[in-house]
Parts: structure tokens; C-alpha cells; sequence
């Protein structure tokens, strides 16, 4: 069965788990949920949807994406989040979106992978951060297995609490998220390299003056943080932290 594995990531945590499950699902397709809502692909037997959790809720991007997505009803549709601290009721907002395209959830998976989120203080050190993907990797492989079995209503009990918060949280942060670009930064260490505006997903940096300039519509992905070779894009007090990237994949899998 042909598979589409859609993903979204700035750091490349949902990138390598997406690059994974391609791998061992055999006959599938990666495509970037941003390439993808410019211009939705035909739909195929097996879809995935490969996304971090922002705020307990799927990102702005892919919630778009989703009203867009091209599937049939009875297509068999996946998804797996990856998540630092807790996936909160994100499964129960996709499963929403995605009724009101008229389609089905079939299964969920959640993968626990390193913070990389500035405003908590960014991502651990790096032995943490090995700890973490070692974990990550097993997960995975178990996840790639079921998912070649097409197994369906298997999703994992949300508390009806993080329902509420997270459907509180959606539509709060789809409005935030794009103006909190403005606690970007770059310091006296840029050189003008231009990656930052290269590993953006919407083209929201742009350079001015041969510097950084955010231009207000943010996904709030952090590769622009995380990607900038001098270290030199800041995002409120974020000087001490640590840069993060998944070590599976490279500068090239997000230069749009």
C-alpha cells in the first residue's frame, strides 16, 4: 500500500520520526506539510501526519493543512506527535479538524523527544538529549510495526481534562503564535549567512540590511534559532542555552 507521510518540524525531532517510519513502511513518500498546503498532492491507501505538540495543540501550519488535506473518507489516516513534557488533548484537536473535513483519525502515537522550546529554557544538555533519542528510537521502531498492521480506532486515553485545556489552548494560541516572532533577535555574532531565511517553513525571515528581520507570521518552530551556525539568533534571554538538532537529519532536509 502506497503511504504519504506529511510532516512538520523545525529541530527535526518530528522530521526523524517521520524519515523512520518511512523507512520501515517501505513503498511511502515524504512531503512537508509546508510544500504541501502551497499545493495538496493527490491522496494515496496510507496517510501520516508527523507533527511536534505546540501548547498541547497541532501547530497552526498543520491545522491549515488539515482543512485542506486530499483523502477519502475511507482513507487510513495516521498520526504520530512528538512531545517534551505531556501531548496534553493534541489527538482530540486533529480528531475535530479532521471530522470536519469529513474524515476519520484511524490511529495515534505519541513519541517523547528532547525540549528544544526557547521560552522554557530551550533544549538539555547533550547527554540528555542522547538519553532521550535512544528512548525515542525504540518507541518508534514499535510504532513503524503497527502501523504496517493498519490498525484502527487505536488512539491512547486522553483525561477529559487535557480535552478542555487543550481546546482552550487552540484557538489562544493560533492567534499568539504568529506576533510572538517579535522576541526574536539576531546578535553581534551574525555574519548575514541568510540560513535563517533559508530553514524557515513560511518564509517569515526575510534580510534587511543584511540582517534577520521576522515578518510577523510565525509557526513558532525555532529552526531559525536552532539552525543559525553562529549561534547568533536569540530569542528573549536565550544566550546560555543549548542549539539542538535531531542528529538524523541534516541542515539540507529544511532548506525550502
Amino acid at each position: 500500500m502506497k503511504t504519504i507521510i506529511y510532516w512538520f518540524s523545525g529541530t527535526g525531532n518530528s522530521l526523524a520520526v517521520a524519515k523512520e517510519l518511512a523507512k520501515q513502511c517501505g513503498d511511502a513518500e515524504l512531503i512537508p506539510v509546508a510544500r504541501a498546503i502551497r499545493n495538496p498532492p493527490p491522496s494515496a491507501g496510507r496517510i501520516g501526519l508527523v507533527f511536534p505538540v505546540y501548547a498541547f495543540c497541532p501547530p497552526a501550519l498543520v491545522a491549515r493543512f488539515v482543512a485542506k488535506l486530499n483523502a477519502s473518507p475511507d482513507s487510513y489516516i495516521f498520526s504520530v506527535i512528538t512531545y517534551a513534557g505531556s501531548p496534553g488533548g493534541t489527538i482530540s484537536v486533529l480528531q475535530r479538524l479532521m471530522k470536519k473535513r469529513g474524515l476519520d483519525l484511524s490511529a495515534s502515537w505519541g513519541v517523547k523527544m528532547p525540549e528544544n522550546y526557547p521560552p522554557f529554557g530551550g533544549a538539555p544538555a547533550p547527554e540528555k538529549q542522547q538519553t532521550v533519542n535512544a528512548a525515542a528510537a525504540e518507541r518508534i521502531n514499535k510504532i513503524a510495526a503497527e502501523i504496517q498492521q493498519s490498525p484502527r480506532g487505536r488512539h491512547e486515553k486522553i483525561k477529559t481534562v487535557w480535552k478542555i485545556v487543550s481546546r482552550m489552548m487552540f484557538p489562544v494560541f493560533q492567534k499568539r503564535a504568529a506576533r510572538a516572532d517579535r522576541s526574536f533577535r539576531a546578535d553581534k555574532k551574525c555574519n548575514g549567512c541568510c540560513l535563517c531565511t533559508r530553514v524557515c517553513p513560511v518564509n517569515n525571515v526575510a534580510m534587511v540590511d543584511g540582517r534577520p528581520s521576522w515578518m510577523g507570521h510565525c509557526e513558532q518552530c525555532y529552526a531559525c534559532f536552532h539552525w543559525c551556525p553562529q549561534k547568533a539568533v536569540q530569542y528573549g534571554r536565550s544566550e546560555k542555552q543549548h542549539r539542538y538538532h535531531h542528529p538524523a537529519v541534516s541542515l539540507s532536509d529544511f532548506e525550502m
